[in-house]
């Protein structure tokens, strides 16, 4: 198995609005880091354990949650619904996406001889 070392990073960025040029943290990426932490196994940093909580507290309502969010609401009145009950889905997908730095483009781990754990 092929090892890229012992310790990630994972960063729920947020969303910066147009009109005020601010960042608005976004439930949606804090809650969905927190599912790939609260699946890893290994030491984590208290920012890592309260994402990971995050996303315990409303597992059980992860659609209905990210439907209320200020972002989840936004897209859903531009007639986004659907994507965003797609984007709340669990375990919806068995792939990891890779930045390959040579063409910029996302990858799934298949395409880029990842070996899936």
């Amino acid at each position: 198995m092929q090892r890229y070392g012992s310790g990630i990073s994972i960063i729920p960025a947020g969303e910066r609005w147009k009109k005020q040029q601010t960042l608005r943290p976004a439930i949606e990426d804090l809650v969905g880091a927190g599912a790939v932490i609260h699946a890893l196994e290994g030491s984590r940093s208290p920012e890592a354990e309260t994402a990971a909580s995050a996303f315990a507290a409303f597992r059980e309502n992860l659609p209905s949650v990210i439907c209320a969010s200020g972002s989840g609401k936004e897209l859903i009145g531009r007639g986004f619904e659907e994507d965003v009950r797609l984007a709340a889905a669990l375990d919806a997908s068995d792939c990891v996406p890779m930045l390959k730095l040579k063409d910029g483009a996302y990858r799934s781990s298949r395409e880029s001889g990842v070996v899936e754990v």
